[in-house]
């Protein structure tokens, strides 16, 4: 459809950064309609469960991201590049068996600047509704991750300012106590995932 419209937008920063804070004004319907327009009937997604359970309470890495006026705070994460090609042709690439790890992987470190050791899959959640972003029908896939620099240095870094969003898409990056979640307006799928582990 016009999903090269998006591909576009996605490699010049500066329309990126404008397209993300117009997007956020819009209805969440008309904003679920231009998302089917967009990209497919189903949008694949990979998502980072990132929690320290050595420190009391055990701490979640969240994200705020730009262009949610609700639900603005979830789990780090991305969804799948399809590609441009036909999906009706031959692909030319080798297969991969980590395609959705890999993408985790990349759409961590792209927005965040944290390398991740991806631990194990943890749930696979199809999603037909999401409140704050109607639109195409979800699938997304949770995985129990670490950051390769330790949770010491990650906690380092975004004290002093090192580690730090590197998309327009995300505003802030911070380590929220599990008891304090309920402070922060979640992602309602994110949310699905997260409250069961608050004790």
């Amino acid at each position: 459809m016009l999903s090269w419209l998006a591909h576009f937008i996605e490699r010049h920063p500066g329309l990126h950064r404008t397209s993300l804070a117009v997007w956020k004004h819009f209805p969440p319907r008309l904003a679920g309609f231009l998302r089917t327009l967009l990209t497919t009937r189903w949008a694949v997604g990979a998502v980072a469960v990132i929690i320290d359970g050595e420190v009391n309470p055990p701490e979640v890495l969240l994200v705020q991201h730009s262009y949610r006026t609700k639900g603005a705070w979830g789990l780090p994460g991305g969804s799948l590049e399809s590609g441009l090609r036909n999906p009706r042709e031959a692909s030319t690439e080798g297969s991969r068996d980590d395609i959705v790890e890999s993408s985790l992987r990349r759409e961590v470190f792209e927005e965040l600047g944290i390398e991740i050791e991806i631990l194990r899959l943890t749930r696979i959640d199809a999603v037909p509704y999401v409140p704050e972003e109607p639109g195409p029908y979800r699938l997304d896939f949770y995985y129990r991750c670490l950051p390769k620099q330790g949770f010491s240095s990650l906690r380092e870094g975004l004290g002093s300012g090192s580690i730090k969003p590197r998309s327009p898409e995300v505003r802030q990056i911070v380590l929220v106590p599990l008891s304090r979640l309920k402070e922060y307006d979640l992602y309602s799928s994110d949310a699905r995932i997260l409250f069961p582990l608050v004790t």
